[in-house]
């Protein structure tokens, strides 16, 4: 069991966006730690649910790293982190490299996982399956279609959430398929891979504590299409996966290896996998939690909190503790992870969160939306309001469960329409 013992108590903590997945998570940690925290973003405190509850508020946007830089240094910050947003994730490494300060990825690292070309080559060179990719397609006109067969998925290379996903089956909508992945990317990059069954995939995680890799739990993902010409998004993820036994044997000393090599000291990673007759074929990977706080599941399994590990070596460099690897998981009971959508219109009224709150099933629930955010017809994980966490003892009551969710949870528009939805039940 991990034990820390580190006194944080008094140090500083600037915590790059107020209202991205994760933020408010880490302010709340970080202040039952006795940490002075520093929330910054463009937004007013009101539209920002992380300043509200910080010690102080800065209104400089997140890409104004020449600004953060010196007040870093100015205000004598101790540490910066980001919750999951993947652009102050890289303003976050940018403002630790210039101050000095010590942070869990470096830009090599970073640009290695976070783009999904680089990733797979990664696996390639680790013996490690990845999805067929058919090369030389990366503009939007097709130079040369010999070989490509039909469906191809089309995606960013640098992008998440879903965004500029699209599955073509044929030459015509190959070449609309990479101008509108090309939108999405901010280098341009474009993949175009082998058609897998996006409905189920594995979800594989990582901790890496004083450059030692352990294995932190796996689910199954389920997942759909809002429509049909959006990407697939999570419909529901229960843990632990029924593959993971066949995993452990097939891949994980392989990923160990892997993230090794990478050179990390504390780390925590997600990958997503796709299961194809028995084989796993690695999709994707992310140096972060992923977007419905997987450091939650991680918790209670494995009984140690990333997120304080997170906060601990941001602030020192180090993280004090014995070990991270629990050997026996009890999987009689389901955690699930179920995320509920809203369709568009503009949030005016939640209706049901208390009673949400009051049963003894929940552990957490994750919040995307507010009151007043308006929604569009974004077809992505944007769509998700909320990602609740809970615990039964099957799948079969986890099903049963989210739909007492979908019958006590209440959400309406400006125009006293229910837009509540979920991709599951």
């Amino acid at each position: 069991m991990m034990r820390t013992g580190t006194n944080l108590k008094g140090k500083k903590l600037l915590v790059l966006g107020g209202r991205t997945i994760g933020t408010k998570e880490i302010v709340l940690n970080a202040k039952q730690k006795g940490i002075y925290v520093i929330v910054t973003d463009y937004l007013p405190e009101e539209k920002s649910p992380a300043k509200l509850i910080a010690d102080e508020a800065w209104n400089i946007s997140t890409g104004d790293v020449d600004t953060l830089i010196h007040k870093v240094k100015e205000h004598h910050v101790d540490g910066v982190l980001a919750g999951v947003s993947e652009f102050n994730i890289s303003r976050m490494i940018t403002i630790c490299n210039a101050t000095g300060l010590p942070c869990y990825c470096n830009k090599e690292q970073w640009n290695i996982l976070q783009n999904k070309s680089n990733f797979k080559d990664l696996c390639r060179e680790n013996g490690i399956p990845v999805t067929k990719e058919y090369k030389g397609q990366n503009t939007c006109k097709i130079t040369d279609n010999t070989g490509i067969e039909y469906p191809v998925v089309v995606k960013p290379a640098d992008s998440s959430s879903s965004c500029g996903f699209s599955i073509c089956y044929s030459e015509e909508e190959l070449e609309g398929g990479l101008a509108y992945a090309k939108s999405f990317s901010d280098t341009g990059s474009v993949l175009v891979e082998q058609y897998m069954d996006y409905r189920y995939s594995v979800i594989i995680n990582y901790t890496v504590v004083n450059g030692v890799v352990y294995y932190s739990g796996m689910s199954d993902k389920y997942s759909e299409r809002i429509s049909n010409s959006s990407g697939p998004i999570m419909a529901v993820q229960y843990y632990s996966s029924n593959d993971e036994e066949a995993y452990l044997c097939k891949l994980d000393t392989k990923v160990r290896k892997m993230i090794s090599s990478l050179g990390f000291t504390m780390g925590v990673f997600w990958i997503e996998a796709f299961n194809n007759k028995g084989e796993f074929v690695f999709n994707e990977m992310g140096s972060r939690f992923g977007g419905s706080l997987t450091y939650l599941p991680i918790q209670y399994l494995y009984g140690f909190n990333q997120l304080d590990l997170m906060v601990e070596y941001a602030l020192t460099g180090k993280n004090e503790v014995m070990d991270c690897q629990k050997e026996n998981i009890d999987n009689s009971s389901t955690y699930c992870i179920f995320p509920v959508h809203v369709r568009k219109g503009k949030i005016n009224k939640i209706n049901g969160f208390d009673r949400l709150e009051e049963r003894k099933e929940i552990i957490g629930i994750v919040p995307v939306h507010y009151i007043g955010d308006q929604i569009e017809d974004w077809g992505s994980a944007q769509q998700v309001f909320a990602y609740i966490h809970f615990v039964v003892d099957s799948r079969e009551e986890a099903d049963r469960f989210a739909k007492w969710i979908m019958e006590t949870l209440h959400i309406y528009d400006d125009r006293e329409n229910q837009i509540l939805f979920n991709l599951h039940i």
